[in-house]
């Protein structure tokens, strides 16, 4: 056996790893997808909502029902390498009146 078979055998497996590592990553959202996601949920739900009760109780259901979409998007921003889980935890709740805010005004407000 040669060394160039050695070589292509040994990186191999790296190769691989490398391209599976790849895909994983073009395959999972980004941070701004999920935001997006998350904004398109309350979007959707608040419009739902808001022709069956008052503005105040259709954004607080739409907060409420959009609860996966929001931590899918505070997941993805807590593994970015800008902030962390305390900063994420941290901000929640500002965020969350903001949303409200943010949903009660129509959207014309600064965005979300």
């Amino acid at each position: 056996m040669t060394f160039r078979h050695h070589l292509r055998t040994a990186a191999a497996p790296a190769l691989l790893m490398l391209l599976v590592a790849s895909a994983a990553a073009q395959e999972a959202p980004s941070v701004a997808e999920r935001h997006a996601s998350w904004r398109a949920c309350l979007n959707r739900n608040f419009a739902l909502e808001v022709v069956l009760s008052s503005r105040v109780i259709a954004a607080d259901a739409a907060l409420r029902t959009c609860r996966p979409s929001e931590q899918a998007y505070l997941t993805a921003l807590a593994a970015s390498p800008l902030v962390d889980g305390d900063d994420v935890a941290r901000v929640r709740p500002a965020l969350l009146l903001r949303a409200r805010g943010w949903l009660l005004d129509g959207g014309r407000q600064r965005p979300l």
